[in-house]
């Protein structure tokens, strides 16, 4: 089962950097034509700069599950996740059933992997940047009753931190609502294929990831499927500095 275990951990580092795409409201025209592509990514990265100068952390109870097509297996945990900002993320264990090596291997190993994508250096090779990316304005659509715009990206570089796919943009609040893909680099020879969809919902003025559905084929493990779902949020924003009194300088 290490090849399967070492495929989702891939693919968690690659999702796992959308997680940091919090952003925050950025108000625009509801009419107002798309903008280029160049400028809706400017946007989204201002906003990622204010989101993580407000966020301070969250707390979430998440639902692991996963079913393998060859063994008949499946594998179901429940974790709350505790983020402190910037880098730190903790994950207790609430309850688990169905097969223990998927739940210790698999899910064990997507912890890891998302406490990896928090190193800086591994924010900065997995951000949402022209460093990292090309983007493509590939029109608007209606995502949760809401304006956005879809680009297509291609990653600049084979990386297990980047993906190769789409990514709608909030016209309001210039954030990340949704994103589908597969990894722009294999993690290994037996891995076939990972695609991935995730969704995001709206936490006050913080888009937080709400479900993650992904396919994987691994050589002689077959297809598996995983999901990832996000109960409710209890987000906590930094102190608001003082203003200095007036008149002072």
């Amino acid at each position: 089962m290490a090849p399967v275990a070492g495929a989702m951990t891939a693919r968690w580092r690659c999702l796992s950097a959308l997680g940091g795409l919090l952003l925050l409201v950025a108000p625009v025209s509801a009419q107002a034509p798309a903008p280029p592509a160049e400028e809706i990514v400017a946007r989204l990265m201002e906003a990622n700069r204010q989101r993580d100068q407000r966020l301070a952390g969250y707390r979430v109870e998440r639902r692991y599950h996963l079913k393998n097509e060859l063994y008949s297996k499946n594998g179901e945990m429940q974790v709350e996740v505790a983020f402190e900002a910037p880098d730190q993320v903790r994950f207790t264990v609430r309850a688990q059933q169905g097969s223990g090596m998927l739940n210790k291997r698999v899910f064990g190993r997507m912890m890891e992997g998302e406490q990896e994508s928090l190193r800086p250096e591994n924010k900065r090779r997995s951000a949402m940047t022209p460093e990292n990316y090309d983007f493509r304005l590939a029109g608007e659509e209606r995502v949760e009753g809401r304006r956005a715009y879809r680009l297509e990206i291609t990653p600049r570089r084979e990386d297990t931190f980047l993906f190769a796919g789409a990514i709608w943009v909030d016209a309001e609040d210039f954030a990340v609502v949704r994103a589908t893909g597969r990894p722009a680099k294999r993690p290994s020879f037996w891995t076939r294929k990972i695609d991935f969809l995730r969704t995001f919902k709206k936490v006050g003025p913080f888009w937080l990831p709400a479900r993650t559905e992904s396919v994987t084929e691994v050589f002689l493990f077959g297809t598996s499927w995983a999901t990832i779902e996000n109960g409710d949020y209890r987000v906590r924003l930094q102190p608001v500095a003082p203003a200095p009194p007036q008149g002072s300088e």
